[in-house]
């Protein structure tokens, strides 16, 4: 479903943040009902918070502007022109924009832009796999 989401072109614009927003709701209700495992309620949080974000912005996520100067790379076209189907530049009217691709991480020659649900995500997976395998069981 996220995956269709972020596909659908704008034709049918309630079908993009709809699709979102389930396929968000199946990954919560997973992570919940598995939430005794370890690390499970904070991938649970990660995935609740990127879902409130995206769902609240029409299907996509908010992108801080000043990113890409911090970067030193100019603003994707796509973005300038709302024709990204994942993302979109968060201005005046973006919703939960805190929430949104707001912080920058550089390391070499990689560079990512992460929202909070992201840092939380790659922490609740990083916690997950380290644990399971230092048990030797999933």
């Amino acid at each position: 479903m996220l995956v269709a989401a972020a596909e659908i072109r704008w034709g049918s614009p309630a079908a993009a943040p709809a699709l979102a927003a389930a396929g968000y709701a199946a990954v919560c209700v997973m992570l919940w009902r598995n939430r005794d495992r370890r690390w499970f309620p904070v991938l649970f949080v990660g995935a609740a918070l990127n879902g409130a974000v995206i769902a609240s912005n029409g299907g996509r996520m908010p992108v801080s502007p000043s990113l890409f100067e911090r970067m030193g790379r100019p603003v994707p076209g796509s973005l300038l022109a709302g024709t990204d189907p994942r993302h979109v530049l968060a201005g005046s009217g973006t919703h939960l924009g805190w929430l949104g691709d707001r912080l920058f991480v550089h390391a070499g020659q990689l560079a990512l832009i992460l929202s909070v649900g992201d840092v939380l995500l790659a922490i609740g997976l990083a916690g997950f796999v380290q644990s399971t395998t230092a048990r030797g069981a999933v």
